[in-house]
Parts: C-alpha cells; structure tokens; sequence
C-alpha cells in the first residue's frame, strides 16, 4: 500500500527498525555486563539461571519448551492455513487479496516461526538426554572437552540444517551467499555464548538481522509503504518489549508465573497473522467502497 506523497513510511520504518537494533544491543550489552553475576537488580533470578522463564522439566515432552514448540507449530499452520484460504482465488468470489509485500513478509515470518519452534524442540530434546552443556559453559568449551566424531556431530549439522534456513526467513532480500556468510557469524557468534542464553541470543542475531534486511535490501519502493511502516511496529518491538518483560518479571508478575515465555511465543506468531489479516482487511474495506460507488452511479 504504497504513499505517493512522501517517505513518511519509509522514515517510519527505518526509525522503528534502528529502534529494534538499539534495543537488541541494549539487552546484550547488560546481559553480557550482569547475566554472570546477581542480575544487577535488572533480571529476574529465575530467568537468569535458565534462559526462561520457569521451564517446567519434569514430565518428559511435556516441558516449557515443548509447549512452547507445540503452540508455535499449531499457530504458524493456522496462519500459513489463513493465507493460503485468503490468497486462494477460488477460495472466495470477491477475490479480496492483499499485497504480495504484505502476503510475503508474512509468509517467511511463519515459516520461521516454524524454525523457532524446532529450536524448542531441540532444547528440550537436548535437556532430556542430558545433551546440553551446563549453563555457565559456552558451547566451544564443550566442544573442546568432547572427542571430534562427538564434537563433529553436536555442531556440524547446525549450520547448514538451523542457521541457513532460519536466517533466510528473516533476511529473505538479501543474497544466497551474504545469507550464508551471516548464518556463519551468528553460528560462530553462538559458540561463545553460555548455553543458558544461546536462545536469547539466536532470537537477538535474527531480529536484528531482519531490521538489517528491511533497511538496505529492501527495495526503495517497496519501503515507501505502509506494510514498511507498520510491520516493525506491530511484531518486531512488540517482540522486544515481550523479552524484556519475560527477563524482568518471571517470578513477580502472574502471567509469567503462569504461563512464562509461551506468552512471548503465542504473541509472536499471532501477531504475523494479524498483520496479514489487517491488510486483507483494508483491501476488503477498499472493495466495499469502491462496489458502493458502482451501485451510485
């Protein structure tokens, strides 16, 4: 939905997005300053000590992180299901269809949603098998002390089966081969994270490589829009705000007492099916008038 007029879109866009990426560096650098000490009175303890806020691990597939998996894939197949009836021309007699930047920045959205739910699933998965390195330890130092066949098989198949295809989903304008430089980086980048916070940071790098993406790969035509403008603002800082509120409040607020970082999980995908269904919605209001113009005349 493009504006004519001017850049506004465009200059709201950038703004939300250079938003995004201050904020991620934010978080990092007083995660990095106090993730190994007391919290500095910013992080909640129980957060602290896992990475999430209270992962229940005592019934085996049934985990937080399972949960969180489960609900992931059952809402990112009901907006891929949504989209596909929607975008299906047979599907409907008023052939109501929304921009293809609206249709796409969706789509890869939940595509990738469907990548941060399997990154649940190998957590637990992980955890269930005792996998997973303890907390404090970084997951070089655990290669180091791992034979090479062990080795080769705990980081080998996350390049080219994790990072590759989920960086591409959230950086779908840029090049195949700046794509697998970048996933090399965040893969390198994640060895030397402690294993508590390898989430957090997979979920930062991503983010923040989709404000890069939407900035400089993005087409000029296509950011001078509203999809532009209103994307970053409806599932990106809202993201980051979730993150913030999961690492702060595990253990004082009752939402995340009671359901901890599902209620990150539920809003992220919900919020990419909104954003689409907003935008048929405005095509479906555009159809209204302009039928009600017809009969007038």
């Amino acid at each position: 939905m493009k504006n004519n007029d001017d850049s506004t879109y465009r200059t709201i866009g950038h703004s939300l997005h250079a938003l995004n990426l201050l904020n991620i560096a934010l978080y990092g650098g007083l995660l990095h300053r106090y993730g190994k000490d007391d919290g500095g009175d910013i992080f909640d303890q129980a957060w602290l000590k896992e990475g999430f806020c209270l992962p229940d691990e005592s019934t085996p597939f049934w985990t937080r992180h399972d949960l969180s998996g489960y609900l992931m894939v059952v809402m990112a197949l009901l907006g891929l299901t949504i989209r596909h009836y929607l975008s299906n021309k047979n599907s409907t007699s008023t052939m109501i269809l929304v921009s293809e930047q609206a249709d796409q920045l969706t789509y890869w959205a939940l595509l990738g949603a469907l990548g941060h739910a399997s990154g649940h699933f190998i957590l637990s998965n992980a955890k269930r098998h005792k996998f997973l390195p303890p907390g404090d330890v970084t997951f070089l130092d655990d290669l180091k002390q791992s034979s090479f066949l062990v080795g080769l098989g705990k980081a080998g198949p996350g390049y080219p089966l994790f990072w590759i295809p989920l960086v591409k989903t959230y950086m779908r304008n840029t090049a195949g081969n700046r794509v697998a430089l970048i996933a090399l980086l965040f893969n390198l980048g994640s060895l030397i994270v402690p294993s508590r916070f390898g989430f957090s940071y997979a979920q930062a790098v991503l983010f923040g490589g989709m404000s890069i993406d939407q900035i400089f790969y993005v087409p000029q035509d296509q950011q001078n829009t509203l999809e532009y403008a209103l994307w970053p603002l409806l599932t990106t800082l809202p993201n980051g705000a979730w993150a913030w509120f999961e690492c702060m409040a595990c253990t004082t607020h009752p939402w995340m007492i009671q359901y901890g970082h599902i209620l990150y999980d539920a809003y992220m995908v919900s919020s990419y099916t909104l954003f689409y269904l907003f935008f048929w919605w405005m095509e479906y209001r555009k159809q209204q008038v302009g039928l009600a113009a017809k009969k007038i005349m």
